[in-house]
């Protein structure tokens, strides 16, 4: 007969079965997990010719029972007491509590083996007999995805390691006025020179510090560096220029984002319309506390760009609920402009649509001239690419505005 007891000073339910005892079958609903204090515990599988598979033997410490309470889904194995056990039960709010506010890649690594597991217990029901060769290749398939989640944890501790030992450098890419063909501004981009790694391209660990907390300070960081940029462009050009930042969906809902972004700016010299805040669409998200986001960015002075409009879901909403000051046409819109008239019907429609709604238009990713006056004769206010410049270090990008004032 099980026996239970609350522990006040644990705040957990013990519980103790004897030999043979069954803790949970194949199909229940999975309301607990359990960690073994005391005691052995089978976890078995049942074949479709009834023929019990043995798949493992706990020993104390370990944990069981975890998968059915993370995902919600029945239990996929049962688990029997093979000696006489004392169990600590995990309820679901301890366990769910603590994967949300887990890592992203944590959570990602906790997934890999959840598939794993279930995968494996599935193919050994539906097998009459035990087949260790479909187990290796499982083993082998499961190995690599771990693989891939442990490149992707060691990554992101080198990021965070470069980030404290100044690796992150920001390089300026030029956006041009197409009326003019003069430098107006520039697009702050991030590189990485690991030297462990190298060159770590922007593709790989962009998305990477996006979808963890180390965004925050590393937006803080880049804004204090573009802060600093424009006021020794004024210095050493007497031209008030404009810095783009790009701004992650994390940074957009950490509540303390935008009162840190105007603290800094009010503390310099810089004036808050010479910094652009580059949001993308698939960022946005609804309700009022976008609408307020965008509301106090607008009254404190910092315009706002809508990026990679079109791309994505192409939310009209949002252009017709949110006042955005810029929209930005994709690279892939542009890198073939030139030859595709479709592409050329979109560029015009997305700058039309721009215009209507009081919003300039800027595309990237221009790389030849033709492209250029395409834009330009469609009324395309500015644009950016490797016509122009590629992004360069700041020293580069005030010889460059030096060269056009000279």
């Amino acid at each position: 007969m099980m026996n239970q007891e609350y522990d006040i000073e644990n705040q957990f339910l013990n519980r103790t079965l004897t030999t043979g005892e069954c803790i949970f079958q194949e199909g229940d609903k999975g309301d607990f997990a359990y960690i073994i204090e005391q005691g052995e515990v089978e976890i078995s599988t049942v074949t479709p010719e009834n023929e019990r598979i043995i798949l493992n033997t706990l020993m104390p410490g370990d944990m069981f029972g975890e998968l059915a309470l993370v995902d919600g889904s029945p239990r996929s194995a049962s688990a029997y007491a093979k000696t006489n056990v004392v169990l600590t039960v995990v309820t679901g709010e301890q366990v769910k509590s603590r994967i949300e506010s887990a890592d992203p890649i944590l959570k990602l690594l906790l997934m890999v083996v959840m598939n794993y597991f279930r995968s494996e217990t599935g193919r050994l029901r539906s097998k009459s007999e035990f087949d260790i060769s479909s187990l290796d290749n499982t083993k082998k398939e499961y190995q690599e995805k771990i693989f891939q989640a442990i490149e992707l944890i060691r990554l992101e501790s080198d990021l965070r390691n470069g980030f404290k030992q100044n690796q992150l450098v920001p390089y300026y890419q030029p956006i041009v006025d197409l009326n003019t063909n003069l430098i107006v501004g520039f697009e702050v981009l991030l590189r990485w020179f690991s030297p462990t790694r190298g060159n770590v391209s922007p593709g790989i660990f962009i998305p990477l510090a996006e979808s963890t907390s180390l965004i925050i300070p590393m937006g803080e960081w880049l804004l204090d560096k573009a802060l600093s940029s424009i006021e020794l462009i004024k210095k050493e050009t007497n031209l008030d220029i404009f810095l783009s930042i790009n701004i992650a969906e994390k940074q957009i809902q950490n509540q303390d984002f935008l009162q840190v972004f105007k603290q800094k700016v009010n503390e310099s010299s810089v004036k808050p319309q010479q910094i652009k805040l580059e949001i993308l669409e698939r960022s946005l998200f609804e309700g009022e506390k976008a609408l307020t986001l965008v509301q106090d960015c607008r009254q404190f002075g910092f315009p706002l760009v809508i990026d990679d409009f079109g791309t994505g879901y192409a939310n009209l909403a949002y252009l017709k609920n949110f006042q955005f000051d810029t929209l930005k046409i994709d690279q892939c819109f542009v890198k073939d402009l030139e030859n595709n008239v479709k592409d050329k019907i979109i560029c015009k429609t997305l700058i039309h649509l721009s215009h209507g709604l009081n919003m300039t238009a800027v595309a990237e990713g221009i790389e030849n001239q033709e492209q250029c006056e395409i834009l330009s004769s469609l009324g395309c206010n500015y644009g950016q690419g490797y016509l122009f410049s590629p992004p360069v270090s700041f020293e580069r990008a005030i010889e460059l505005i030096k060269t056009q004032i000279e």
